[in-house]
């Protein structure tokens, strides 16, 4: 593989560790937008997606940093789904907080 590959398999990789470590971060964060809309997601939901971009991440830094194809193979099958998936939740997300909720009320679920 040659360097140029290497580097964006890696970059793409701490890319999706750092958005992995994000979810598991901001699961609560995320949690509280949704239900601020009433939609009840819940926290296991964020931190199955955190712990899942831990590992397909993983799986690029390994396939760029080893000599290990099937790894890098199986990372780049992953998030030609994971990315486009993870770039319109972000946006939805930052679409309710911004447009929802333009009342100023506080909104309280049962």
């Amino acid at each position: 593989m040659n360097m140029f590959l290497r580097v964006l398999l890696g970059l793409g990789g701490v890319l999706t560790v750092l958005s992995g470590i994000l979810f598991i971060g901001g699961g609560e964060l995320f949690n509280s937008v949704f239900a601020s809309e009433g939609i009840n997601a819940g926290g296991a939901l964020f931190s199955a997606f955190g712990v899942a971009g831990l590992v397909i991440g993983g799986l690029g830094c390994w396939g760029a940093f080893g000599d290990k194809k099937l790894p890098a193979g199986i990372f780049c099958a992953i998030t030609l789904l994971f990315w486009p998936i993870g770039t319109l939740y972000a946006v939805v997300c930052i679409t309710l907080m911004f447009v929802g909720n333009k009342d100023g009320a506080d909104t309280v679920n049962s």
